[in-house]
């Protein structure tokens, strides 16, 4: 049974059917990659030529399931407004192309949420590694925006592990980001075991919700 992984930074391993992140700046045509995304992380901005990287996204537009990951980091050294900046111009383009947006969010879940207001965007927003309580996780869901657990499922970190048991099911993903020693099963399975379910349930219900999204999968499963 395959398993859908919201966010990874690695190629799809077995059993698995990832969203993977390419970023642009480096971006390659990935053939064992079912799914992609690429974009401009925060964390890159002050070292790259922001305007040659959303000429080369539009580019790859074709090539590419889902805008990101992109966002807002409050942790790191980088112009807080030149981000927010950044940030609406991925949220141009995955309106303009009718994309998905995976966001990174550090600190930062009620700007996240101000700008999905003033936005008015009808494009789904995936917020990769959710890491708070239920109220925060809510307010997000209530402005459909759809949460990725991952290694904070795995850390054990309680607000985030009584969000995911208390929040609706429909708006929940599961990844491994960046952390090669975790495998998707491995969340799946401490998810199942939160939630009190059979993981080869969870398994069939992320995979039915990820291919509302993205439609490709379907042929993929």
């Amino acid at each position: 049974m395959l398993c859908f992984n919201a966010h990874t930074h690695y190629k799809d391993k077995e059993n698995e059917v990832g969203l993977r992140n390419n970023f642009i700046q480096s971006f390659t045509s990935i053939k064992d990659a079912q799914l992609q995304s690429s974009g401009i992380h925060p964390w890159h901005i002050n070292t790259l030529d922001i305007d040659a990287c959303l000429k080369d996204l539009s580019e790859v537009i074709d090539q590419i399931d889902a805008i990101g990951e992109c966002g807002l980091d409050r942790l790191i050294d980088v112009d807080w407004y030149y981000q927010i900046e950044i940030f609406r111009k991925h949220i141009e383009l995955s309106e303009k192309h009718q994309l998905p947006l995976v966001v990174h969010s550090v600190r930062s879940y009620p700007d996240i949420i101000q700008i999905k207001k003033q936005s008015k965007c009808t494009q789904p927003w995936i917020i990769h590694g959710f890491v708070g309580n239920t109220q925060v996780a809510r307010q997000l869901i209530s402005n459909n925006c759809y949460l990725s657990f991952g290694k904070h499922l795995m850390k054990g970190h309680q607000k985030t592990m009584k969000a995911l048991k208390e929040v609706d099911a429909q708006y929940v993903f599961f990844e491994t980001d960046d952390d090669p020693k975790i495998s998707i099963k491995e969340v799946y399975q401490q998810g199942a075991k939160l939630l009190d379910v059979k993981i080869e349930q969870l398994i069939e219900e992320k995979c039915q919700l990820a291919s509302k999204m993205f439609p490709k999968i379907k042929v993929l499963l």
